[in-house]
Order: C-alpha cells, then sequence, then structure tokens
C-alpha cells in the first residue's frame, strides 16, 4: 500500500481564514487521494479545493466556517492497497512555545517569554511551576504551583501571541520545571512540554552562568551521561560557583 504523511496532524483555523491540509506520498505519486472530513467524503466546492504539486497532496479550504471544524483524513489508493492519515481542524489554541533561554540572570526570579498560535485572542493562560529537589543520588519533583493569568496580548504574526510573565519568589541556584496552557473561544488547548530552567547562584554572574551552561551542552558528556547526571554535574558547578570548574564540566 501506498506510504504516506501529513504535514501537519494538528491544524489552527478560524471563521473567515484560508487553511491548507498536506498529505505527502512517499514513492508511488500516482496513487489516488481522497480527502474525509469527520468520515465523510469531500468533493470540490466554491470554498474547498483539492489539488498536488509532486508528492504533496492538498486540501485548500477558503473562507473557513464553524461547520469546517473537525478530523480531516487524507486517503492514498494504488493497486496494493490504501493507506489513512488523519488531521484535526481545531479553533482551540496551539501549544506554547517557549522562547526564553534556560538560565535565569537572577537568583530569586525568572522571566518566562513564548508564543501560543491563536487567531481568536486568549482569554485565559494558565501556569504551573514547580521546582525539582536534586542533590548527588536523588531528583524528586516538588508539587505544582498553579497561576491564572490574564494575558496581555501583543501579536508577533497574524497568527501568533507571544507574552511573558516574571515568576517571582523562587529559590537560587535552583532547577524548575514550568508548563502552559491557554483558552480561547474554542476552549482550552493542550497543556505544553515542560520547559526546565535554572535560578543563578549567589557567586555566579549571568555570564559566568551562560559559560558553564554552554560547556556542559557542548562537552562530550552529552553522549556519555543521562540528562538526571548532567543535571546533577550542572549543580555541582553551581553550588562550587567558580569558573575555573568549567574544565571538570566540559
Amino acid at each position: 500500500p501506498p506510504d504516506i504523511t501529513v504535514e501537519k496532524t494538528w491544524v489552527h483555523a478560524s471563521e473567515g481564514f484560508d487553511i491548507d491540509l498536506v498529505c505527502i506520498v512517499h514513492g508511488d505519486v500516482n496513487s489516488e487521494m481522497l480527502w474525509y472530513q469527520n468520515s465523510f467524503l469531500l468533493d470540490p466546492t466554491d470554498r474547498r479545493s483539492m489539488y498536488s504539486r509532486g508528492d504533496k497532496y492538498t486540501l485548500n479550504i477558503r473562507n473557513f466556517q464553524q461547520s469546517d471544524f473537525g478530523n480531516y483524513s487524507c486517503v492514498a489508493d494504488n493497486a496494493l492497497g490504501r493507506t489513512k492519515k488523519y488531521i484535526e481542524v481545531s479553533g482551540r489554541p496551539g501549544p506554547a512555545a517557549f522562547q526564553s533561554p534556560a538560565y535565569s540572570n537572577y537568583l530569586d526570579r525568572y522571566n518566562l517569554t513564548y508564543t501560543i498560535e491563536s487567531i481568536p485572542p486568549l482569554d485565559e493562560i494558565k501556569l504551573l511551576y514547580r521546582k525539582l529537589m536534586m542533590n548527588e543520588t536523588y531528583q524528586h519533583p516538588g508539587s505544582w504551583e498553579d497561576t491564572i493569568l490574564v494575558p496581555t496580548l501583543t501579536r508577533s504574526d497574524p497568527t501568533h501571541f507571544i507574552m511573558s510573565h516574571v515568576i517571582r519568589g523562587l529559590s537560587p541556584n535552583s532547577v524548575y520545571e514550568v508548563m502552559i496552557q491557554a483558552r480561547n473561544v474554542h476552549g482550552w488547548n493542550e497543556i505544553s512540554d515542560i520547559h526546565q530552567f535554572y535560578t543563578r547562584n549567589f557567586e555566579l554572574t549571568p555570564n559566568e552562568l551562560e559559560f558553564v551552561m554552554s560547556s556542559i551542552s557542548n562537552s562530550g558528556h552529552r553522549k556519555l551521561f543521562s540528562w538526571e547526571t548532567r543535571l546533577q554535574m550542572l549543580l555541582a558547578c553551581l553550588c562550587l560557583g567558580a569558573v575555573s570548574l568549567s574544565a571538570a564540566c566540559c
């Protein structure tokens, strides 16, 4: 049967906008492509068209309407069989993408910057963060603390918002994890992946911290040690607070 993939398994949409759903056929470009919405076969209309260019098959929907939301599938058919892949088209926000560096310039706070794909305005942001309790022998996450934010909305482009929030009251020389969830008129998005960050040591300047971080990231230890081990190495460097120890960390 045909070997196919989709360009995106999840596509954000909003009424009045145009979207493209793309299915890619690998190998046999002579396969017949069929498009479905919620298991119903789609035909071309004045707002909907299907076309192909090389190995890419596209379903274009113009002037998107409420009835166009749903689960779509592309089905490639040839003499050897058929293959189906799915695409969800939703008005809910996309997952947060974190822009902040992993290290904080401050002892007790962290400036979190992130983007979220959403054409409608965002109504609410839920921020969850926790401290990782770590030493040389164990790593134990603390309990999540959550904060509800009323977002200050700034567009980074027509379909994305960029936002910042300062997380205060943190402990120096510590490792934290944070996640973001957002809501617009269509509902809550999926909660983001975990973003890990570090607060500064008392003795270490921001430039020294950046040097230690880059030394560990670029060293051969990336291949030799697990992520947990590298975190323990980083904390050991921070606790000792000396750039001269970078030779031991890289």
